[in-house]
């Protein structure tokens, strides 16, 4: 497994990029929320996708399969 790095001090600042994720993780360890961009086939094919999918899954079991069903009902019915 990868070790991350990261530095705190008392002004966090992030060099974020389009098409970036981020996983907000609470102190108690419960995930805060998930900022993803807007979903599209490229962001669905990106490898960070299939990474943040399975970061999900390690700290909420089964939450890949709800982040996947959730978007392909919101990709269904924007096409009606």
């Amino acid at each position: 497994m990868s070790r991350i790095n990261f530095d705190s001090n008392e002004e966090l600042e992030f060099d974020l990029e389009e098409g970036d994720f981020i996983i907000h993780i609470k102190a108690d360890g419960e995930v805060g929320k998930v900022c993803m961009p807007e979903m599209n086939s490229a962001v669905q094919n990106s490898n960070g996708y299939k990474k943040l999918l399975d970061m999900i899954d390690i700290l909420k079991p089964g939450s890949k399969k709800d982040f996947i069903e959730y978007h392909e009902k919101q990709r269904k019915g924007s096409l009606h």
